[in-house]
């Protein structure tokens, strides 16, 4: 293949080390080698489809090289967008479903704004808006809608890779001061909107208050409500539920539905008075179900229609105690248990709701499974200490089988967690032998027949951290003992095979890589960090260490939503500060080499404790939250490095910053009782408006 000499390769977040000059001789990456020659590639003799076929089996890097080595491959990568598809799918499933979300419904005024933000050239936002808004075909024949159509669904992808790229090339932010809110009871729970429009706050005093994105580009209260909540184990649980573009809200007798319009508005949908005290409530995935239990025994379903009205669509009421309901994951069933009786319901055609399945299984824990295909169950007798698990799932013909019962004679079963794809289940066994307590678990796969069957032994483990499996549901993280980790890996043949990891000292925590390529694990009272790679051959191996400067108990780590960088910071306890210990709090940069290393990529400093540290969404940006009354927005440029882009500062020390889902907006909580959110936009650009007087906001006694 021909390469490009022209020294024109555009820009990206991801071309780190993919310099022009060297792609003039040789350039390779995992197997894949681009080098000069004379003769045209056999490549460029492909018809279209088999060419964008074999495209697609080629990561990020080698299709940005690939993309350089011709006009001709140039041109086909940029007309099929495989560099915006490529990138977008190396995020997690709810990340990519939130950008399609947020891309679904935008205007064009939205986005020129949105884009404006990041750059002066108007022709960028034009031309998304030209090639997908509008909606316009090249002919009136089938195949042209067809084509059009087919280019539409793409825009997701694009948006957010040209967002992405947009803010890459920023060489610094100046933030907007959008709106200062001041909550004298202080809030406990902050959290934007999927499209970040709209931002929840939760306060102490058991108020909520929604504030929203006018179309002038300021943030105004539109709603507020009471929620009740309660302490269970030692942890809070709010009763508020938000998806889509809908909030429920509920304390003990009243249950609310608050809607987020088009223009941006928030309104009062629905508020229900019940008699009785409400022991349920829970909103479907899309927001248009909602699904209310009462402790008399009623369950009744709402709906909201295509009038934008909310409706009865069901009674299933039981008059059983304890009486309980949930969506499933994807909001087609709803399951409703008591103590004694378990009923699951399937919407029809028409709206309604038809039973579609019963249990008597005593149950004293039941809960859908992540794709919505099992209903998990452990239940324990009154007149007998043991207990046992039983697994309901849908079979081939569409209807419910249920499992014959896991039970432990000797022990307990004490939790059931299924994996992400719902192919794997862990049920975890509790032995009580006078004074100790012995605790294990085996891991049940599902065969072809969808029957359970045991693919491990009873492995032992400690509690100290919960068993938990990787996204991919390939790997299962446990802890052995209190100086081990062991992950078991599955192969090819359904075998899990263990890779037994050292601590060295207690564990604090450890956690996969959105990806399941990696694990990091954090010490308790250490000053490193280790990170381990899986090879298929060798199983999980260290391929990073990242040191600290201090010991501390207040150690925390996070893996960007791509999977190539990670994040990690510590502090020591408050008797060990002074002078010296203030220069060295710092947030670390570790990115993966594509060679099985982790390196060292930036550093951010604070003058004190950092109490949070985060990825945006894309992973190409992180916000740090301080003692120091700062804020500090790091970024990744074009070439691949990483710059200080923007500091927030306030006059009291920043508990938490997180950045809205689209990136547009940062939000810092300083202090016990002030939010405060900026816009970014680059530096160089005028600010088109003025920043808002702090708001304050009092709860009605």
């Amino acid at each position: 293949v021909t390469v490009n000499t022209s020294d024109s390769y555009g820009s990206s977040p991801d071309c780190a080390g993919v310099a022009p000059e060297a792609s003039r001789y040789v350039w390779s990456s995992n197997g894949m080698s681009v080098v000069p020659c004379k003769d045209p590639c056999l490549l460029l003799y492909l018809p279209e489809p088999p060419m964008l076929k074999l495209l697609g089996y080629l990561s990020f890097r080698e299709i940005l090289a690939t993309a350089k080595t011709c006009t001709y491959l140039h041109q086909v990568i940029t007309d099929e967008h495989l560099l915006a598809r490529t990138w977008f799918a190396k995020l997690a499933a709810h990340q990519q479903n939130q950008f399609k979300e947020i891309a679904r419904d935008i205007s064009d005024p939205d986005l020129q704004h949105w884009l404006g933000q990041f750059t002066t050239d108007a022709t960028a936002a034009g031309k998304l808006c030209s090639q997908y808004l509008a909606g316009q075909t090249t002919g009136d024949d089938d195949d042209g809608k067809t084509c059009e159509a087919q280019k539409r669904k793409y825009f997701p992808q694009v948006l957010f890779y040209t967002v992405s790229k947009l803010m890459a090339d920023c060489q610094q932010f100046k933030p907007v001061l959008a709106k200062e809110i001041h909550d004298p009871h202080g809030n406990s729970t902050i959290s934007f909107s999927t499209r970040g429009d709209h931002l929840v706050i939760l306060n102490t005093r058991n108020t909520g208050t929604i504030f929203g994105y006018t179309a002038n580009s300021s943030w105004q209260k539109q709603a507020s409500f009471s929620f009740d909540y309660r302490f269970i184990s030692g942890l809070s649980l709010y009763t508020v539920e938000t998806h889509g573009r809908h909030v429920l809200a509920w304390d003990q007798h009243t249950a609310k539905i608050f809607a987020y319009n088009a223009d941006n508005s928030c309104t009062e949908q629905l508020s229900i008075v019940h008699e009785g005290k409400i022991s349920s409530a829970d909103l479907s995935c899309d927001g248009h179900q909602a699904v209310i239990t009462c402790d008399d025994g009623s369950a009744r379903i709402h709906s909201l229609n295509d009038a934008g009205h909310w409706t009865l669509a069901a009674d299933i009421t039981d008059f059983r105690r304890h009486l309980k309901a949930r969506f499933s994951p994807d909001g087609s069933r709803v399951l409703t248990h008591s103590d004694s009786c378990t009923k699951i319901h399937r919407r029809n055609e028409e709206g309604g709701w038809t039973l579609e399945a019963t249990s008597d299984f005593y149950a004293e824990s039941i809960t859908f499974s992540p794709d919505g295909s099992h209903v998990l169950m452990y239940s324990c007798y009154r007149w007998t200490t043991a207990k046992i698990a039983k697994i309901l799932s849908v079979n081939k013909d569409g209807g419910w089988l249920e499992s014959a019962p896991f039970t432990y004679n000797e022990g307990s079963v004490i939790r059931v967690m299924a994996s992400p794809d719902d192919r794997h289940v862990i049920i975890i066994n509790n032995k009580q032998d006078g004074e100790n307590d012995s605790v294990t678990l085996k891991i049940l796969s599902r065969d072809s027949n969808s029957d359970w069957t045991e693919k491990t032994g009873n492995i032992p483990i400690i509690l100290h951290n919960c068993p938990k499996f990787s996204p991919d549901s390939c790997h299962v993280m446990v802890s052995k003992n209190e100086s081990n980790l062991e992950i078991l890996s599955c192969d090819k043949r359904g075998n899990w095979m263990p890779t037994s990891i050292p601590f060295l000292d207690n564990s604090k925590r450890a956690f996969f890589s959105p990806d399941s390529r990696h694990a990091a694990i954090i010490g308790a009272g250490l000053r490193i960090a280790r990170i381990y790679s899986y090879d298929e051959a060798r199983g999980w191996i260290e391929s990073g260490i990242i040191p600290h400067d201090h010991d501390g108990p207040y150690t925390d780590a996070s893996f960007s939503p791509d999977s190539s960088h990670i994040i990690t910071f510590c502090w020591p306890p408050v008797i060990l500060w002074d002078d010296n210990i203030r220069s060295k709090f710092k947030v670390k940069i570790y990115g993966h080499d594509g060679n099985g290393k982790w390196l060292q990529k930036a550093l951010i400093s604070h003058a004190g404790p950092i109490y949070s540290a985060r990825f945006n969404a894309d992973g190409t940006h992180i916000v740090t939250a301080s003692e120091d009354r700062t804020a500090i927005i790091f970024g990744r440029c074009a070439d691949g490095s990483w710059v200080n882009k923007a500091i927030l500062r306030h006059t009291r020390r920043v508990n938490s910053a997180f950045f809205s889902v689209d990136s547009r907006q940062v939000v810092t909580v300083s202090g016990s009782h002030d939010v405060k959110i900026w816009r970014l936009v680059a530096a160089a650009m005028v600010l088109d408006s003025p920043p808002e007087t702090p708001f304050c906001f009092c709860l009605l006694q």
